[in-house]
């Protein structure tokens, strides 16, 4: 029986190998035995690709994503190289596997993969450990968070941040900017900045307008059909956030999570969604 971790065949551009019990190789063709069926198949060299060797990379460093929908509970790889087309295939924890053409699939790496990443990001974790901020019950805030990483997307800022030598910052041309709430040059500025760089920083005296700008980074994100977080270790600053776009009745888009009252207040001022024939 074919070893799927180990070999992958593909008969005339298709993936076979699940259905294949024995290949053999005689005098530049291939003998094929497959599953169930008795007699053999002979097909010419150039009909058949069989790859062997593959990479077997942690599960964990990847996030694969499969015709819109995360593949989770991945239990090995193995990815396979033809010249520039990759195949991979991937054995899941319930025991069932499937093979994938690379092109097919859109893979997210985790910078924790690599050695300068984890080390920082270690040193992190032993620096929130060793924050005082605490819960009640004498949980270390912050350590408890950290805790919950295990994934770091190599395309996000943070990888940035943890190894600038490997990663660069990403930066775009910002589209047609709104600012609904009104503006001066250089909250103007700080709002192209926060859409042409990858993180953006905005700082000032009070009364400059920090407010004012986050409101309008805030609609220029949700005028794009996308969500936003906004948090803060003051939640007089968050606060003062929602009472700004209420003033403006928007405070409907806004839920104010952060602590459990907070949470448990939310859901149950939710009104329910009706639903029409």
């Amino acid at each position: 029986m074919i070893d799927t971790s180990e070999n992958l065949i593909i008969i005339k551009g298709q993936i076979k190998t699940p259905e294949i019990e024995s290949c053999q190789n005689h005098n530049g063709n291939y003998k094929i035995i497959f599953r169930n069926i008795p007699s053999a198949y002979t097909y010419k060299e150039e009909n058949v690709l069989w790859l062997t060797d593959p990479d077997k990379p942690d599960p964990n460093n990847y996030q694969i994503i499969s015709k819109g929908r995360t593949l989770s509970n991945i239990k090995a790889l193995s990815i396979f190289k033809a010249g520039s087309r990759c195949y991979w295939h991937i054995r899941f924890q319930n025991g069932k596997e499937y093979d994938y053409r690379e092109k097919d699939l859109e893979i997210i790496e985790s910078c924790l993969g690599e050695s300068r990443s984890k080390s920082i990001f270690e040193y992190l974790k032993k620096v929130a450990d060793a924050n005082e901020l605490k819960a009640d019950d004498g949980t270390k805030l912050l350590a408890k968070q950290y805790e919950k990483i295990h994934f770091i997307a190599n395309n996000r800022a943070i990888a940035v941040y943890l190894n600038p030598q490997k990663y660069k910052m990403q930066t775009q041309t910002a589209s047609t900017l709104i600012f609904p709430f009104g503006c001066n040059a250089s909250q103007q500025k700080a709002v192209q900045a926060a859409f042409e760089n990858q993180i953006s920083v905005v700082q000032g005296p009070p009364g400059t307008g920090k407010t004012q700008t986050i409101l309008n980074i805030i609609a220029n994100i949700l005028v794009r059909g996308k969500t936003v977080q906004v948090v803060s270790n003051n939640n007089s600053a968050i606060v003062n956030v929602l009472e700004k776009l209420s003033k403006y009745d928007m405070g409907f888009i806004v839920a104010l999570l952060g602590s459990t009252a907070n949470k448990e207040k939310f859901i149950e001022t939710q009104e329910e969604e009706k639903q029409y024939p």
